[in-house]
């Protein structure tokens, strides 16, 4: 049986956007890379989410701040795609 992915505040045993964060980083193939970057940056404010009104966890907080830089990073770079910068 799989782990349960828990995106509770309290402490997941993996958490969803490092996951899809990952599979960004890991990505050759252009075509899917896209896709992998929306579904990253959905996870992400997903998570941003979760944790709002939590004064905990400020260190993931500023990990994600960090995958959102690289992310538009990588739209950049890899994709090509230009885009004027809108608040995350």
């Amino acid at each position: 049986m799989a782990p349960k992915d828990t995106s509770s505040p309290s402490g997941p045993r993996f958490k969803v956007w490092e996951t899809a964060y990952a599979a960004v980083l890991t990505e050759t193939d252009t075509a899917a890379l896209f896709k992998l970057v929306e579904i990253a940056e959905a996870a992400i404010r997903t998570r941003r989410a979760a944790l709002e009104g939590n004064p905990d966890h400020h260190a993931e907080r500023q990990d994600m701040a960090e995958a959102l830089a690289n992310l538009r990073v990588v739209k950049k770079e890899r994709l090509k795609f230009d885009q004027p910068h809108f608040p995350d």
